[in-house]
């Protein structure tokens, strides 16, 4: 495979073939029907007898057989070329990108794929033009070899895939039904399971960095490919566009709504209920949120466990200070969708911070606040009690941290801020530990702020490897989360998941906290992004947004 070869690849028309043989094998299939019940079932249902039908019986159902495998094999055949089509059409995609970004550099890119650049005019040019010059091409030169190495894999796939069904043709054996059960079972459970265009994608657990790579290697053409054929791969990924997230899950969410909206409870089956509660209350959010400022990002949205889903108050791909919050015990689907703005829906949580953030941005800053529901909030039980929830969630947090960055468009890095509230400020403090560990492939936030914690898993601040100064605790004096505990340490500053994050020995500054901590236990626990403002909410606007400010109390003990 070469430059000119690919350029000039046509994949219309091997979609045009893949279509022509889906064509025939619907016929097939008919004919196949029909064959069975009007004269092998009618044999079969007749009372003939005797040495004819027992000669004839076997030759009739012989003939089924075959009809059946030839289906079989047909559909195989359109799916090959299906596969190899989408598979050019993406390597077509990433040369193009590839080339056009050599032109715009003034790189000439040879019929062989090396890229070379023209020599420097300016006698002043700076020592390392010539480095970053070769690092450029070297770049571009790897796009080119991928695309041909992505396209030719494909071309020798499908060579070898219709040498089989044409040897099955000859042969004959491709109307033998166990020949045409094996190459089925191979399409399913072999290496052809794994089609072309998804053999390119990052692997499961891929940094971020990584998936916003290909990403960007596809250029347009690839990425509207993806876009119109399997977009339920990209909206619950790291490292791709919010803009590109949001569309896909609206698209999902719409697809699983549009049915059950107008019915009234009576008229839903089980599955529709389910999906109702689980979907509806955030659908009624976006859809109030229509026109409004700021503009809502779904950047997650997915049913496993008890349900997940990442709402984002402005774009973080183009915000300059990010915060990424995440609640406690007993947050479900149902918080981000319409509710009282009293501390217990998290949607309004988020834009309550967003507003606060906004308000405190120096000039020419910009904010994003998503609000985090990405792993299963424990209940009032002994869920509660354990870390396997906030464990288990800390690395998809860390990944989605570090998909922020990678996705971000700015010229400088956005400041990113990560906020856990009771149960979640122990997983934040899980995600960064992993994110600050040595030779770790997540990138850590600029700041960890804690709110209502239990304990976030560590003894001392610095213990999370954050920056000095960077670590921030905000607890109400009557709030009793913070003062839950430790069911193995006599301990007055240990708490149920570690050290007390507002005492002295662990060493985070302690903010001051909104006048609710002089109110009911309750509400000490819940009213620290309450819109009513007062100085947490502002105390952690002024950490989101770098401005300063920040008024500190004394810690405990």
């Amino acid at each position: 495979m070469d430059i000119a070869s690919l350029r000039n690849a046509r994949p219309a028309d091997l979609y045009t073939a893949a279509g022509a043989y889906d064509t025939l094998c619907k016929a097939m299939a008919q004919h196949a029907t029909d064959w069975k019940s009007g004269t092998a079932d009618r044999a079969h249902g007749s009372q003939w007898s005797g040495p004819a039908a027992d000669a004839a019986m076997p030759v009739l159902d012989g003939f089924t057989g075959k009809m059946r495998a030839a289906v079989t094999e047909l559909g195989l055949i359109g799916k090959e070329i299906r596969d190899c089509a989408d598979a050019m059409t993406l390597a077509q995609g990433r040369l193009t990108t590839a080339l056009s970004d050599a032109q715009a550099k003034g790189f000439t890119v040879s019929d062989t794929g090396a890229v070379s650049w023209p020599a420097s005019t300016n006698p002043y040019q700076a020592p390392d033009w010539e480095a970053k010059q070769k690092t450029a091409a070297d770049g571009i030169s790897k796009q080119i070899a991928k695309a041909l190495a992505d396209a030719a894999e494909a071309d020798d796939a499908l060579t070898a895939g219709l040498n089989r069904f044409a040897g099955h043709a000859k042969d004959k054996s491709g109307l033998d039904e166990k020949t045409a059960g094996a190459d089925a079972y191979m399409e399913q459970f072999g290496d052809a399971s794994n089609p072309e265009w998804r053999r390119n994608m990052p692997l499961k657990g891929a940094p971020a960095t990584e998936v916003n790579s290909w990403w960007k290697g596809l250029g347009p053409q690839g990425q509207q490919w993806f876009l119109s054929h399997h977009p339920e791969v990209l909206g619950n990924l790291d490292g791709i566009p919010a803009e590109v997230r949001d569309r896909v899950n609206r698209d999902q969410l719409d697809h699983l709504m549009k049915d059950i909206r107008d019915k009234k409870p009576g008229e839903l089956n089980s599955g529709e209920k389910h999906f109702l509660a689980l979907y509806g209350p955030i659908d009624k959010r976006l859809s109030e949120n229509t026109g409004k400022e700021p503009p809502i990002y779904l950047l997650g949205l997915g049913s496993e466990g008890q349900g997940r889903a990442i709402l984002s108050y402005g774009n973080p791909d183009t915000a300059t200070d990010i915060s990424a919050y995440v609640p406690g015990i007993t947050t479900t689907m149902a918080s981000l969708g319409p509710g009282e703005n009293d501390g217990t829906n998290e949607a309004e949580n988020g834009l309550n911070l967003y507003r606060a953030a906004s308000g405190k941005a120096p000039a020419g800053h910009s904010v994003a606040s998503v609000v985090w529901l990405g792993y299963d909030s424990p209940g009032m039980d002994f869920g509660a009690a354990s870390t396997k929830a906030g464990k288990d969630g800390a690395p998809a947090y860390a990944n989605f941290l570090s998909g922020v960055r990678a996705s971000h468009e700015g010229t400088q890095p956005p400041h990113v801020t990560a906020v856990g509230h009771s149960y979640g400020s122990y997983l934040v403090g899980q995600a960064t530990r992993l994110a600050t560990q040595p030779g770790s492939h997540y990138v850590p936030p600029d700041d960890v702020v804690f709110i209502g914690s239990p304990g976030v898993g560590v003894d001392k601040a610095a213990d999370l490897r954050m920056p000095a100064g960077h670590v921030w605790v905000g607890a109400a004096a009557n709030d009793v989360v913070t003062h839950a505990p430790s069911k193995f340490s006599l301990d007055p500053d240990e708490r149920w998941y570690g050290r007390d994050p507002s005492s002295k020995h662990f060493g985070a500054n302690r903010f001051t906290v909104d006048d609710w901590s002089r109110g009911n236990p309750v509400d000490a626990h819940t009213k620290y992004l309450n819109g009513r403002g007062g100085p947490s909410l502002d105390n952690i606007a002024a950490v989101v947004t770098g401005s300063g400010g920040v008024t500190l109390q004394g810690q405990r003990g």
